[in-house]
């Protein structure tokens, strides 16, 4: 049945009615509306962009390898998914490659979101925005895309919660199975798809299986065919997936229809402004991928970034409509919201008999932008406690092991927090629209930078970095070497050998060695030594060089 705002409440679907009725029921409680819509919406911020930053945690160089202490309860898994050490294609392995943010794309990320701000505004100024239905198709493609990704982080920690709790072998791991899908080179096999034959898929014993494979060959010439073993040279590549991957996508495709069914630009018969429960759903997906895969290396670069990002805040809050227009202009989940208070309160069965649009009341947003860009310096703190905790205590990196209170990230979301709390209060005095950077980028990093202060780590802090060093070739290193050796400006040595004395210039290619006979019969060593010096003044004199006397205490003395 066809929907729009004239339909009443009884018609709508059951997201619909849980969308209208619970700004109803909430106001309904006495407390005050602008601290519940605030209450609500920092919540919800703060909430993601916490378990963004946990879901970035993955081991520290400082901490030993997880495999290394397979047999702790503690083990998973899970514990080396997404490590940055652990380096499984050619190209990562060569140049060093890690997915961080550099200087460049710091500060290329608010030029690229002015254009996309500049391209969406001509896009709505220019045509009727229910047509822009590419847009939307994007985002139900995103939609899908961030579905799977959550769903995988939420399923990985309550599996690996429960079996730790319930005392299970591998926790997560009594759960999920994983299997590794290999592509080699092959050319003895036949076509065709091959399932293992052994003695226990057969359900045979060994002696039986050896007769079973003999009686086939002598009465049928018919071979059992054995998966051989793969040599490493073969193996081009690998896939490693577990047995959560079908239902994950299954899921994640009904989440994805589900948000088509109620967007009324991919919709026809779905004529309502999209439902803001759905859309916080996939804003909130959208934004726990945004801090798990936006990853900061260092403290340098997210100071950059987050400076940039304040800059751009300010200006298109202040000095341009754009962004006010992009976010009210176009219906996607790009910020969370929260209707405001209605005109008027109404029950359950008071709704039944109204119409969508007397009980529906328009929203307050909060930019996903103000949630994911603190969120990723945020994570980086996270990842910096766990780099100090496990540089005081050498361990292995379990996830499953608490570090106690991370004082930098508890440092950062108490700053977050107070800097939301900041901007709704001047946005409420001045009812005008705030840049939440203006507050929030100040505010984390003041938080950040103060904490180690106090703690005096903040050398370490600045330093800190998550980047691999480049490896460099053996040959570059010896040439580099040899060309410094080169450099330097090789002395004469001077060698006396029994009654056989020599010196060579080692900076000259020719042949410049001088035989020094000594006619001393003198056994004393003294005596030779002066002998030696005697003849060296006039040969030096005579040949106008340099010379370094050296003393080596072995069994002849170099001069």
């Amino acid at each position: 049945m066809p929907l729009n705002e004239n339909s009443t409440f009884a018609e709508l679907p059951v997201l619909d009615k849980a969308a209208v009725a619970i700004p109803h029921y909430l106001y309904a409680t006495g407390v005050s509306e602008e601290f519940t819509a605030f209450t609500i919406l920092a919540v919800s911020a703060i909430s993601m962009v916490v378990i963004g930053a946990y879901a970035t945690v993955q081991q520290p160089k400082t901490a030993l390898d997880p495999n290394d202490d397979k047999e702790s309860p503690l083990w998973d898994p899970s514990d080396r998914d997404g490590s940055n050490l652990l380096l499984k294609d050619a190209e990562s392995a060569k140049d060093g490659n890690v997915e961080t943010f550099g200087y460049k794309t710091a500060l290329l990320m608010p030029v690229v979101s002015a254009g996309v701000l500049f391209g969406l505004d001509y896009l709505i100024r220019k045509y009727d925005v229910s047509k822009i239905v590419l847009i939307n198709y994007y985002m139900t493609f995103v939609s899908f895309i961030s579905a799977v990704s959550s769903l995988f982080l939420f399923t990985s920690v309550v599996a690996r919660n429960v079996g730790y709790w319930l005392g299970l072998k591998h926790n997560s791991g009594y759960f999920i199975k994983r299997s590794r899908v290999t592509f080699s080179d092959e050319s003895d096999l036949v076509l065709g798809a091959y399932t293992r034959i052994d003695a226990k898929a057969m359900d045979l014993s060994k002696e039986q299986l050896e007769r079973f494979e003999n009686f086939m060959w002598e009465k049928n010439k018919a071979h059992v065919v054995r998966l051989p073993k793969l040599k490493t040279r073969d193996q081009t590549s690998a896939l490693v997936y577990d047995n959560r991957l079908v239902y994950i996508v299954i899921y994640s495709a009904l989440f994805s229809t589900v948000y088509v069914f109620h967007n009324p630009q991919l919709w026809a018969d779905y004529n309502l402004p999209t439902n803001w429960i759905i859309n916080n759903l996939v804003a909130s997906f959208m934004a726990l991928n945004g801090i798990s895969f936006m990853k900061v290396g260092n403290v340098k670069v997210a100071a950059v970034l987050l400076s940039a990002l304040f800059l751009y805040d300010i200006y298109f809050v202040f000095k341009s409509t754009l962004m006010l227009s992009v976010a009210t202009g176009i219906d996607i989940p790009v910020k969370i919201v929260f209707p405001r208070v209605p005109d008027a309160l109404y029950s359950f069965s008071e709704m039944n008999s109204l119409s969508y649009k007397q009980v529906a009341t328009p929203s307050s947003l909060l930019g996903l932008g103000d949630i994911v860009v603190p969120g990723i310096f945020a994570a980086l703190c996270l990842r910096f406690d766990y780099h100090l905790y496990y540089k005081k205590n050498q361990l292995a990196f379990h996830k499953l092991r608490s570090i106690g209170v991370p004082k930098y990230f508890t440092a950062v979301i108490i700053a977050y927090a107070s800097s939301l709390v900041v901007t709704i209060s001047v946005l409420y005095i001045f009812e005008h629209g705030q840049p939440a950077l203006l507050y929030i980028v100040p505010f984390t990093l003041a938080a950040a930078g103060s904490t180690a202060l106090i703690s005096r780590e903040f050398k370490e802090l600045w330093n800190y970095s998550e980047e691999l060093v480049k490896y460099e070739a053996e040959k570059s290193k010896k040439d580099k070497k040899k060309n410094e050796k080169a450099t330097v400006e090789k002395p004469i040595e001077v060698v006396a050998t029994e009654t056989l004395y020599e010196f060579e210039d080692l900076t000259d290619e020719s042949d410049d060695t001088f035989l020094i006979d000594d006619e001393s019969t003198d056994a004393d060593a003294d005596s030779d030594i002066s002998d030696l010096e005697t003849e060296l003044t006039n040969l030096i004199r005579d040949q106008d060089v340099d010379v370094e006397f050296v003393s080596v205490e072995q069994e002849a003395d170099v001069y």
